[in-house]
């Protein structure tokens, strides 16, 4: 029985260990949601403020999304050196790692310069034409890449905010009503405090969405963490697929 990518299957279920951690992270954060109505002393008005009471989620979910990169991107290496030790095992040395590089043109001095295209054209074609591990090829491996080495610098901290808005409603003395809040709004920092004008009282709180983000000077900035790593999982299961088919 034929066990060359056992490891990186291994490896892709660890780091699916670690979404599923990550997932429950979230589900925790959302718990710690809460609503506070407040007075102004100085002016009298009322003041509801949406707010998150867990303040450890950011570094907790950092050590979780790293694991997860980390499992991830060692799969992809996994997986190309079984694939190379079956089909170009003069190029197996202790620095055969998965391909990923900035263009195109860059990836291919690479594989050229270890005779990979001499040695496996089928695999040089597999690199170069379908799976594409470059940034204007197949962003999501070029991440994976990027991350990992950025985690290994600092931790990756994701931006823990409140982003859309479900109707908070106001109600004057005549039994008007009125929506002051309603929609998308980029994901600020918890506690978010909306002042209410005198004369009005709080018909609805309104109830803002818990959003978990990637931070900014990350590859993927601004894309929510937990469908971003699914994502990423997905596509490692799908390469390492592919370069098994190589045998």
């Amino acid at each position: 029985m034929d066990r060359t990518f056992d490891g990186a299957r291994l490896k892709i279920e660890r780091a699916n260990k670690h979404i599923a951690d990550v997932e429950a992270r979230l589900s925790a954060l959302a718990q710690s949601y809460v609503v506070r109505i407040k007075r102004n002393p100085a002016l009298g008005n009322e003041v509801i403020e949406h707010d998150l009471t867990d303040r450890n989620a950011g570094v907790e979910l950092a050590l979780l999304i790293g694991d997860a990169i980390h499992n991830l991107h060692c799969a992809l290496d996994y997986g190309w050196l079984g694939c190379v030790e079956r089909v170009a095992p003069e190029q197996v040395d202790k620095f055969a790692k998965f391909p990923v590089y900035s263009t195109l043109k860059a990836l291919e001095g690479a594989l050229k310069g270890r005779k990979i295209d001499v040695a496996s054209p089928k695999l040089y074609a597999l690199i170069v034409s379908q799976i594409k591990p470059y940034h204007a090829g197949h962003f999501d491996l070029w991440a994976i890449h990027k991350l990992d080495i950025s985690d290994k610098h600092r931790l990756l901290i994701p931006v823990v905010g409140l982003g859309a808005v479900d109707g908070i409603e106001l109600e004057d003395k005549a039994g008007g009503t009125e929506t002051i809040k309603d929609g998308w709004t980029p994901a600020q920092p918890p506690p978010i405090r909306i002042p209410i004008p005198l004369g009005y009282h709080i018909k609805n709180n309104g109830k803002f969405s818990v959003e978990v983000i990637f931070d900014e000077g990350t590859p993927v900035e601004s894309l929510e963490v937990s469908d971003t790593l699914s994502r990423f999982s997905r596509v490692v299961v799908q390469v390492v697929e592919q370069l098994e088919s190589v045998m």
